[in-house]
């Protein structure tokens, strides 16, 4: 599992949230989580909440995020496909990737 933390989850906020918006989520969680309001917070979630605030609110280092975010999707993605390790000799001597799936019953089928 990668370390990868989706900013917009942990403010709460959609992707394509305005400025204002994610600044009024971020004073919310930040009242609400803060150490000297609740004494029984460790500090981590504090901690989250400024790493996401940091990004979301510049512009060029949310950009950066949104990018690095599509990525992230991207790759999860594809590596969903592949989840069988059994490569059949000659697709894996040639370098193809075999797309592999399970049907309804549990069986396995390959596409080359």
């Amino acid at each position: 599992m990668s370390s990868f933390q989706d900013h917009y989850a942990v403010l709460g906020v959609a992707p394509t949230a305005d400025p204002e918006v994610i600044r009024a989520a971020y004073r919310v969680l930040a009242q609400r989580h803060h150490p000297d309001r609740n004494p029984h917070s460790d500090g981590s979630a504090m901690v989250r909440l400024n790493q996401a605030y940091n990004v979301l609110s510049c512009p060029l280092r949310r950009a950066e995020f949104d990018i690095q975010q599509r990525r992230q999707h991207t790759q999860h993605h594809s590596l969903r496909f592949n989840t069988d390790s059994r490569q059949t000799p000659a697709a894996a001597a040639r370098g193809r990737v075999v797309l592999t799936t399970y049907d309804h019953r549990g069986r396995l089928h390959a596409y080359a």
